[in-house]
């Protein structure tokens, strides 16, 4: 084969998964509408508009967000993914199509991704294009897809591409793989999703500690300095390069409701039911969201937590693994991995799991069952080794054989149950599922759902099982069974997958428009709060209302605290959704500058009594931290009059006043998202206390000079004023991103500079 003949016999699978992808999606390109994404409606959508808005008016990037939990810090939020490289078009083009194209764009690389990292294992190239077809469609990827989790899909990509160099590197020792490797790794971090960067780091430190046990049984001794230091390499540039946005997020995950990890009922929510098994091979036992049948809960987020499917074909080629000198090393760790993930993903339903919650990292986490990204990860590498040794088949192995009569006998016996007797299928199936999301609108379809499920299951085993069947009698070539072996596998995904996705369309109701216009004719500074579903928890980023509440998985401890308080609920209780404000009538939701109540279908609604965001305060009194909620919650404590203090703050107290024949006035000149100019003036020494968040990296200047902010009221910014006219200006400036703002262009360019250049000078110099 001339040398033009092999290059195009490569790049051809390339191109057709490209074309697969263009193929899957034609609706969304075709349309010209946008992608629906559930998440990506009610939490992307508003983020990402909020920063192209921004960038478009300011020339810069938003550092703090005031239109949330009543301010929070913005560079902080990593799952705005603001310096992922892959990110760009959602600076160029409308947010709302930004989405769609971003995705297209990950799928092709995607499969690209791991077509190459499957071809660097020695697997011939249909079983390459088999693992990249598995790692594109499968149920969990595009559950996530239709659930609208972006920065899922932008962590997801590079798993293939990071082991591709981590494999590489193992192999060859060179030191630019181990840097190649970091750098996508940093890449994978900056795409937001914290959880699947962390696994992803579990899997390679086990990939390199599997190499080193086998490095060790061979006594290659002297190599496993040179391999420990390159997996340290890979960790360390990786974090460097997403400096810039891991140290913003550190400092504010130190101060949210996850400083010290969550309880072990929170981090085990959405654990991997073992009754969800089933749906590895019939997907849509439980219904499909995507047409309202889903009943086995009332949380449609299970659904995209709990959905692992990954085709009939592929589970089959699990028992045409064969122990071949190329590839048995990579087979066995691959399906250590998959037991692995499985092991884990079951939470709550794993009785090891409550020792396993204490391990380094996991008690930070919830929803094990995301780490089933790894199972399907590790499914599509052995499904492309099996697909491999297909075509050299002579004979059933015994584990086929097994397998293919448990099938029969669960798709049969099901069928039978299902026909012969409903009542008492359907009775058992309710005992051990205990379902919640079983509406009395679903009822009549619970039938048909299941029907079409079984049917469409035990459809597609038997049309693999005969095409295994043909392959063993010779009667159909190894080409002809590899070929129909990948139509018949996409055609599976995507008749599972094709529902999932969808277009919507984002236009605003009237009752929205009209309550916005409302709010924008009121000029004053002031917030809302939301006591229904009437607006989304973020939409006063799209809209630019200040809201109380919001909706983001790191929220500052002490709001959560504070807000809870107003509520009477237990200080302690975690959230992500903050929609539960009720309760209007006391002091901490008027200090909040809440003026307007926006009822579902009732309108906005004025509240009578509240505060202004800025106000001269005379006197000051010091409380025990841990008593300031309950003194201020006290009808007879009155913040116009007085602000509260923590013991820390003692030092920087003014002179003791009784408050008496205190005169005082501010004027907010500037409010800016990271700066406020306010006039202020008192006719003696008195506090200037703000409705702003208290918050590191806010700096205060008093006519000029540097002065320090002080936490009053539990939570907000207060500045000690002497009496007269005074200018005061505040604006937010971030060290810690300062810092990473360093560290991680210099890591990019000094590791580029290494391995576009060095890499010239030969590999055998640059060994570690």
């Amino acid at each position: 084969m001339t040398k033009y003949r092999k290059t195009l016999s490569e790049l051809l699978p390339i191109f057709l998964l490209t074309i697969s992808v263009l193929i899957f999606f034609c609706k969304v390109i075709s349309s010209g509408k946008p992608l629906f994404g559930s998440d990506f409606v009610l939490y992307f959508y508003p983020v990402k508009a909020f920063i192209r808005d921004y960038v478009s008016a300011c020339g810069a990037l938003p550092f703090w967000n005031p239109y949330v939990f009543s301010g929070t810090p913005f560079i902080a939020n990593i799952q705005a993914s603001m310096f992922y490289p892959l990110g760009f078009l959602f600076y160029i083009m409308p947010t709302e199509y930004a989405y769609g194209y971003t995705i297209i764009i990950h799928c092709i690389l995607g499969s690209i991704f791991m077509y190459v990292f499957v071809r660097s294992l020695s697997v011939n190239k249909a079983g390459a294009f088999l693992s990249a077809i598995i790692f594109t469609y499968n149920g969990f990827f595009m559950a996530h897809l239709y659930a609208g989790h972006l920065t899922f899909v932008q962590n997801y990509i590079w798993i293939p591409l990071i082991f591709f160099y981590l494999h590489k590197f193992l192999k060859f020792l060179h030191l630019r793989h181990a840097m190649l490797a970091g750098l996508f790794l940093g890449i994978q971090i900056l795409g937001g999703f914290p959880q699947i960067a962390f696994y992803t780091i579990v899997a390679l430190l086990l990939y390199g500690g599997y190499h080193i046990g086998i490095r060790l049984k061979r006594g290659e001794r002297s190599s496993i300095f040179r391999l420990s230091g390159g997996m340290l390499i890979i960790i360390l540039f990786g974090f460097a390069l997403a400096a810039v946005q891991l140290l913003p997020t550190y400092e504010f995950t130190q101060l949210s409701t996850r400083s010290r990890g969550v309880t072990y009922e929170f981090a085990t929510t959405d654990s991997f039911d073992p009754v969800n098994f089933v749906t590895f091979l019939m997907p849509n036992f439980f219904g499909n969201p995507a047409n309202g049948s889903y009943w086995k809960s009332s949380e449609y987020w299970q659904f995209w937590e709990l959905c692992a499917y990954v085709g009939i074909g592929p589970l089959l080629l699990l028992c045409f693994l064969k122990k071949e000198a190329q590839t048995h090393q990579v087979q066995f760790f691959f399906l250590l991995l998959l037991l692995l993930s499985l092991f884990l993903s079951l939470g709550r339903y794993n009785p090891l799991y409550r020792f396993i919650y204490h391990l380094p990292g996991l008690g930070h986490f919830r929803i094990p069952a995301q780490i089933i990204y790894l199972y399907v990860f590790s499914l599509s590498v052995l499904a492309a080794v099996g697909l491999n040794g297909l075509g050299r088949l002579e004979s059933y192995p015994s584990p086929y054989k097994i397998m293919v009569g448990v099938g029969f006998l669960f798709f049969g016996g099901l069928i039978v149950a299902f026909f012969l007797w409903p009542v008492n299928f359907f009775n058992y199936v309710f005992r051990i599922t205990g379902p919640s999301g079983l509406t009395p609108d679903l009822i009549p379809r619970l039938h048909e759902t299941v029907r079409l499920s079984l049917f469409t299951g035990a459809g597609f085993f038997i049309l693999v099982t005969a095409l295994l069947h043909l392959r063993c009698t010779h009667r159909l070539g190894s080409t002809s069974l590899i070929v129909a072996f990948l139509l018949v596998t996409t055609v599976d995904l995507w008749s599972f997958a094709n529902p999932l996705v969808r277009t919507t369309n984002l236009s605003l109701s009237k009752e929205k428009m009209d309550s916005l216009h409302f709010m924008k004719t009121d000029e004053e500074l002031y917030r809302i709060v939301t006591t229904g579903s009437f607006f989304d928890p973020n939409e006063g980023l799209l809209y630019g209302y200040h809201d109380i509440q919001g909706y983001d998985p790191l929220i500052l401890k002490r709001y959560l605290a504070y807000l809870n308080k107003s509520q009477n609920m237990p200080t302690a209780s975690e959230a992500v959704n903050v929609r539960y404000v009720r309760s209007l009538d006391n002091n901490l939701i008027r200090m909040l500058n809440v003026k307007y109540n926006i009822i579902d279908h009732a309108g906005v609604l004025k509240l009578a009594d509240y505060m202004p965001r800025a106000s001269m305060v005379p006197k000051a009194v010091i409380v025990p931290d841990k008593k300031i909620l309950d003194f201020m919650m006290n009808d007879n404590f009155d913040p116009t009059k007085t602000v509260i203090f923590g013991p820390e703050c003692r030092r920087f107290m003014l002179p003791v006043c009784d408050g008496k024949d205190f005169e005082g006035s501010c004027l907010i000149t500037h409010y800016g998202n990271e700066a406020i100019r306010i006039k202020a003036s008192a006719n003696q020494a008195g506090y200037l206390v703000l409705s702003e968040i208290f918050y590191p990296g806010w700096e205060a200047t008093v006519d000029g000079k540097k002065v320090p902010i002080l936490r009053g009221n539990y939570l907000f910014r207060v500045v000690p004023l002497d009496g007269g006219t005074h200018e005061v200006q505040l604006r937010f400036v971030s060290w810690p991103f300062r810092i990473g703002a360093i560290v991680s262009p210099l890591t990019l360019a000094g590791s580029l500079w290494f391995i576009l250049w060095k890499w010239k000078s030969g590999s055998s110099h640059h060994r570690l």
